[in-house]
């Protein structure tokens, strides 16, 4: 990939990033501000679950950060569009339309496929089977 287009990347991880950043802290002083308590057991369920939510999501924009950050290291090294599993260039255009892909589409393929095969496989061992001999 060309060092524009790599830069044109990073710029854009590094925006995602501080937006991000931007999030949490706007969550965090929400919560802070919002310790109201409800007379209303309803009211007070209602509040307490919109915070779990609020919680849930910052997880997982904060696991978000975290690949982020990651592809932003992989970029700097040198390692951006290579392939973790085989070791070969991921596609130009899946990089543009997922940055943070660590597997060329060929290796994201099977590793699908495994784990949707060992998914399909729990669901059904454990199911009692019975001998009508």
């Amino acid at each position: 990939m060309k060092k524009d287009k790599m830069a044109y990347i990073r710029n854009f991880l590094i925006q995602k990033m501080e937006d991000l950043h931007k999030s949490a802290n706007d969550t965090l002083l929400k919560l802070k501000i919002s310790e109201d308590k409800f007379a209303d057991p309803v009211d007070q369920a209602t509040v307490e679950a919109s915070k779990d939510i609020d919680l849930y999501c910052r997880d997982k924009e904060w696991h978000l950060l975290l690949d982020i950050k990651e592809t932003i290291m992989r970029i700097d090294s040198g390692l951006f569009g290579i392939c973790d599993h085989c070791g070969r260039p991921i596609s130009q255009k899946r990089l543009i339309a997922a940055p943070m892909s660590k597997l060329c589409v060929i290796c994201q393929q099977k590793m699908e496929f495994r784990h949707n095969r060992q998914k399909h496989k729990n669901q059904y061992s454990h199911r009692t089977s019975y001998n009508h001999a």
